[in-house]
C-alpha cells in the first residue's frame, strides 16, 4: 500500500512540474521585438488619424528595432514634411536618398521640400530631372509650371502649362494657372524669401549634390543599425 502511495506522490509531482510553463529558446527575444511592432502600429493609428506629433512619438519608439529602424525612419521624415518642419525634415529625405539613391519619390519629396523653402532654382532642377525621367507626371509638370511662377518666368511656366493642358486637359490646377496669368502684372512677391543657389551645376544631377551634404539630424532619434545588407526605404505609400 505504501509502496502505491509513493508512485502515486511521484505521478503527481510529475504533474506538476510539466503544469509549469516550459522556457522556449527566444521567447524574450520574441516579446521584445513584439513590443516594437506594436509601437509601430499606434504610430500608425495615430498617423492614420492625423495626430501627428503622437505618431512621432511611436515611430521614434519602434526605431530602437533594427528590422524597423528604417521604416519607421522614413515614416518620421514623412510626418516632418506633413508638419512643414523643413529643418527636420529634409536631412532625413538626403540620409533615405544616399541609402536609396534611385528612389524617385524621395527625389520628389526633395524637390518639394526645396520650393516649399524658397530654394527654386534647386527646385527647377530637381523637377526637370524628375520630368526627364518620368515624362508624364502630372504632378511634376504642375510642380515645375508653379516653381517657374514663383520664379516670376513666365514663359518658361507657360511652357509646361502647355504641356500640362495637352496632356492633362482635366487637371483643376489649369484653370488656376490660367488666372494667375491674367493678373500676374499685380502679384506681389513671394512671401518666401528666394535663395540664391548661384549656379545651376551645369552637368551635374541637383540629387547628387545632395548625397555630399551632411546636415545635423533630430537629435532625439535612435542612431541607425550597424551596416549590413541595405535594406530599401519604404516608400511606396508616398
Amino acid at each position: 500500500m505504501k509502496k502505491i502511495f509513493f508512485f502515486a506522490a511521484c505521478f503527481i509531482l510529475f504533474i506538476s512540474c510539466l503544469s509549469k510553463p516550459i522556457p522556449i529558446a527566444g521567447e524574450r527575444k520574441m516579446a521584445i521585438n513584439n513590443i516594437y511592432v506594436e509601437y509601430m502600429n499606434i504610430a500608425e493609428i495615430y498617423y492614420s488619424l492625423e495626430k501627428y506629433d503622437k505618431a512621432l512619438e511611436y515611430y521614434k519608439l519602434s526605431m530602437q528595432n533594427s528590422k524597423l529602424y528604417w521604416a519607421s525612419y522614413y515614416k518620421t521624415a514623412k510626418v516632418y514634411a506633413i508638419q512643414s518642419n523643413w529643418d527636420a525634415a529634409l536631412p532625413m529625405y538626403r540620409k533615405l536618398l544616399r541609402r536609396d539613391p534611385d528612389n524617385d519619390s524621395l527625389k520628389a519629396s526633395l524637390a518639394y521640400i526645396y520650393a516649399m523653402t524658397g530654394k527654386l532654382t534647386k527646385a527647377e532642377r530637381a523637377y526637370k530631372e524628375l520630368i526627364y525621367l518620368q515624362p508624364d507626371s502630372r504632378d511634376y509638370i504642375e510642380n515645375l509650371t508653379a516653381v517657374y511662377f514663383a520664379k516670376k518666368q513666365y514663359d518658361e511656366g507657360k511652357v509646361y502649362l502647355d504641356i500640362l493642358i495637352e496632356k492633362f486637359p482635366d487637371s483643376e490646377n489649369i484653370n488656376k494657372f490660367k488666372d494667375l496669368l491674367k493678373t500676374i502684372e499685380d502679384e506681389k512677391a513671394s512671401e518666401i524669401p528666394l535663395e540664391e543657389d548661384g549656379s545651376e551645376g551645369e552637368g551635374k544631377s541637383v540629387f547628387d549634390e545632395e548625397l555630399e551634404n551632411a546636415d545635423a539630424e533630430d537629435t532625439d532619434l535612435p542612431p541607425p543599425p550597424a551596416e549590413g545588407k541595405k535594406q530599401k526605404s519604404s516608400s511606396a505609400d508616398s
